[in-house]
């Protein structure tokens, strides 16, 4: 009788255990591949629209275009099972929440758990912003995320968990973005950095040149990535005193050809690809998009 209920006490105490560590994660798959996929633009112009997939099957957004977008990125999201983890807003152009504007005022049956959004000072961004801004973007999307409950404002050296990927904040709209005369939006994207086991991404978003040296003063440490998502898509954006502190194998330029060709308006898109495939990177655009890599 007394063995009996060792037996019984030390059964128990196995299934205990086990149970315990499946609810610290112990006996569960953890994720050790992301596939990050570049999508092209239906507008035929520069925009920001990426994915991340973990091999455990969990789904997360990267800005996702403009309004002529939403009908693409919406298939992609029901491919995936209309469950986004995580969507990251880098900041409110059209080029990069227009789709997000039309897909959350009507989501059907997409269901989102986060969304990450840089603090945007609305006051100062509307006193700066011209023409090319597209401001009444901006004013659709403040008034979907006001009625939101899912909303999380990023700040600097912020650490989130993106489907198993540490995201880390390395730049996002502070007081310096304030002080700016211009190129608000662009300058107080979301600049941060994925890492996976082994591999690393950095998304750059619109940052332009203004903020490179603030940013290279507090971060420089970080920059040295495995991947590089471009600043303002290549052009006019940060410039190779930036990013001699990545040392990419390859390099996303959210454009089409037509940026890298020099004209009227002095496209510098080509003069980077140039530098970049100097150093060795392999680079991808609009050209061969739909484009994946596999971070590790």
């Amino acid at each position: 009788m007394k063995n009996g209920l060792k037996i019984i006490v030390v059964l128990m105490l196995a299934i205990i255990g086990i149970g315990i560590l499946y609810l610290t994660g112990c006996f569960r798959k953890e994720p050790s591949l992301w596939t990050i996929t570049q999508y092209a633009s239906a507008s035929g112009g520069q925009a920001m629209i990426y994915t991340i997939k973990s091999d455990d099957g969990r789904f997360a957004v990267i800005d996702g275009g403009w309004e002529a977008d939403a009908d693409g990125l919406r298939k992609v999201i029901t491919e995936n099972g209309n469950h986004i983890t995580d969507w990251i807003i880098t900041h409110p152009h059209p080029d990069h929440v227009g789709a997000f504007n039309v897909i959350m005022a009507e989501p059907g049956e997409i269901a989102v758990d986060h969304i990450y959004v840089t603090p945007v000072n609305y006051d100062r961004y509307k006193e700066t912003a011209q023409d090319y801004d597209g401001y009444e973007s901006c004013e659709t999307y403040r008034g979907i995320i006001e009625k939101l409950d899912n909303v999380y404002e990023v700040h600097e050296n912020d650490e989130i968990d993106i489907i198993g990927l540490k995201m880390k904040a390395l730049h996002v709209w502070n007081e310096e973005v304030d002080e700016l005369p211009d190129h608000l939006c662009n300058d107080g994207s979301i600049m941060f950095r994925l890492d996976g086991k082994c591999e690393s991404m950095l998304f750059c978003a619109d940052v332009q040149s203004e903020m490179e040296s603030y940013i290279i003063d507090r971060h420089k440490d970080e920059l040295n990535v495995d991947y590089v998502q471009t600043g303002h898509h290549g052009n006019w954006g940060l410039s190779t005193d930036f990013y001699k502190h990545t040392t990419p194998k390859a390099v996303f330029f959210d454009s089409t050809d037509a940026l890298l060709t020099p004209g009227d308006l002095g496209f510098d898109a080509g003069e980077l690809k140039t530098y970049f495939e100097e150093q060795g990177a392999l680079f991808y655009n609009y050209g061969t998009a739909p484009n994946a890599i596999t971070l590790k």
